[in-house]
C-alpha cells in the first residue's frame, strides 16, 4: 500500500487489515474526543485524547513498517505525538497542537480519498 502502488499482491482485495481498521477508527476518535478535550478542557478527555494518539501512531508505523510505505499521511498521522508531549511537559498548548495536526492529516487523508476517485 504505497502512494504508486495503492493494492499490494499479498493482501486481498476486499478485507481491510487489522491494522488499517485500529488506524482508522482511532483517528476518528481522536477528532471527536479531541473537540470534547478543546471546548470543555476535561482532564480526562486529555488523557483518553493522548492515549488514542499514542494508538494512531504505532498503527501508523505498523502499517509503514508491514507494507514499506512511508507516505506522507503516515508522517501526518505519527506528528501529533509531538504536541502530545509538549503537552505533558508542561505547556497545554502542545495538547491543541496536536489536535490541529490530527485534523491536517484527516484532511489529507479525505483529500487524496477525493483525488483519487
Amino acid at each position: 500500500m504505497t502512494e504508486t502502488n495503492p493494492n499490494p499482491s499479498n493482501q486481498s482485495q476486499n478485507a481491510l487489515p487489522w491494522d488499517v481498521i485500529i488506524h482508522s477508527t482511532v483517528g476518528v476518535a481522536c477528532l471527536v474526543i479531541g473537540a470534547f478535550m478543546v471546548i470543555t478542557g476535561a482532564a480526562w478527555s486529555t488523557h483518553i485524547f493522548s492515549a488514542l494518539m499514542l494508538l494512531s501512531f504505532v498503527s501508523a508505523l505498523i502499517i509503514s513498517a508491514t507494507t514499506n510505505s512511508w507516505v506522507r499521511g503516515h508522517f501526518l498521522a505519527m506528528a501529533p505525538v509531538t504536541g502530545i508531549a509538549i503537552g505533558y511537559l508542561g505547556f497545554e498548548w502542545g495538547f491543541v497542537l496536536a489536535y490541529a495536526l490530527i485534523w491536517v492529516a484527516f484532511l489529507h487523508f479525505v483529500g487524496r480519498g477525493l483525488l483519487q476517485k
